[in-house]
């Protein structure tokens, strides 16, 4: 199993591994620097709980080997994870492309007739939304019925792109009634790629008191919040600690495991390939793969937030 071990650390397989209740970041690295056998029990841990959706394996002399996944899901969050301020020339940012990620799995968890939007920021042209929180919500009430721009007193009607993004809210979904009419089931969500975001205070920045601002009203039925991260959350008291504060909790694995149920449906836009963007972000240096012009451009220069 030492063998395997720097493959792991190169491959990022073991980034998050071993999170303990009480243990600093620190601690964590020592351990996961000393201890091979608690980290091939984490990749045992791994297999079991992802299956087939897992794609590394080790062979029977203690190597790790990737098995590539069938939508490349998997590998792109791993990427991410690592470099969640991923950008590159002609492309959708690295955060960006997970939330467009994200929004296809939470809409294809909720099941048949579903629909999704993408509303973080920055929009990129490909979209169709606009190139200002006011212009995306538009088309969001257009697309939705609901969701309806109309903000409070004493905030502007159209505020430029520098002084509001996306209202802290990255991914809407919803199910529309057979009959037409609104107050409809929505799941709002937050998505986080960084490493410091893995926790609930992250979780609880999505508002919806921040988003009655701006829409009024937002929705007839109170929505599901949600929170999506790039990262794998291997401690179970975690993943239900960060689920009280921030609703559903969609992580690497979890999401991972819904691509691959669906290969057919994890559809990305404007012909991304999710194993090349993987790559591309993994080292910003390789060959950039050929999109379609419409994609390559961001309606506005993204900002830190």
């Amino acid at each position: 199993m030492d063998a395997a071990i720097g493959i792991e650390k190169m491959a990022g397989v073991i980034d998050d591994a071993l999170i303990e209740a009480g243990n600093s970041w620190n601690e964590r690295q020592m351990r996961i620097e000393n201890n091979s056998g608690a980290i091939g029990d984490e990749i045992g841990r791994r297999v079991a709980l992802m299956r087939e959706a897992y794609p590394f394996e080790v062979n029977d002399t203690g190597s790790l080997l990737h098995r590539p996944s069938k939508t490349g899901v998997y590998e792109f969050c791993l990427t991410v994870a690592r470099n969640p301020t991923g950008v590159s020339d002609g492309v959708p940012n690295a955060s960006a492309i997970f939330e467009m990620i994200s929004r296809d799995v939470v809409a294809l968890h909720l099941g048949t007739g579903t629909s999704s939007f993408r509303s973080g920021a920055p929009p990129y042209e490909f979209e169709l939304r606009g190139n200002s929180a006011r212009e995306t919500f538009l088309e969001l009430q257009k697309r939705c019925g609901e969701f309806k721009w109309n903000p409070d007193a004493g905030f502007p009607d159209d505020p430029t792109y520098k002084h509001l993004k996306d209202i802290g809210l990255d991914i809407v979904v919803w199910k529309p009634w057979p009959d037409g009419r609104l107050a409809q089931f929505f799941a709002l969500a937050q998505c986080a790629c960084g490493k410091n975001d893995v926790d609930s205070k992250k979780g609880r920045e999505l508002s919806v008191k921040r988003l009655e601002t701006w829409l009024r009203p937002v929705c007839h039925v109170d929505p599901v919040r949600c929170f999506l991260v790039a990262h794998h959350i291997p401690n179970t008291m975690q993943l239900y600690e960060i689920s009280r504060e921030a609703g559903l909790v969609f992580d690497r694995a979890r999401i991972a495991l819904i691509a691959e149920a669906f290969p057919e449906q994890i559809k990305p836009p404007e012909n991304i390939d999710y194993h090349k963007m993987a790559k591309l972000y993994a080292n910003p240096r390789a060959g950039q793969p050929t999109l379609s012009p419409r994609s390559q451009k961001a309606v506005v220069e993204p900002r830190s937030r």
